[in-house]
């Protein structure tokens, strides 16, 4: 089941707790750092196109669909706050 999806995963570098940002992206929150809206925003865009990424390189259409709603909103947020 997880056979070739799991080799694909593997190829981006995103699996369990070895996941990271996209090359490029924002770098994740440190404990006890408080984020501005927009910084949020960024971090959450930035983790999202990864995802979709993951998600079309996995033939997920509809989940990459999706995940790119939540971009949309998050990049619709970058723009309207702080």
């Amino acid at each position: 089941m997880l056979g070739s999806n799991r080799r694909e995963i593997r190829q981006c570098g995103i699996t369990g707790t070895r996941a990271r940002p996209p090359a490029g992206g924002a770098s994740p929150p440190r404990e006890g750092l408080e984020l501005t809206h927009q910084e949020a925003a960024e971090y959450i865009a930035s983790m999202l196109e990864g995802l979709r990424l993951v998600a079309q390189n996995a033939q997920m259409p509809f989940l990459a669909y999706l995940i790119n709603v939540a971009l949309e909103e998050a990049n619709n947020e970058k723009s309207n706050r702080d």
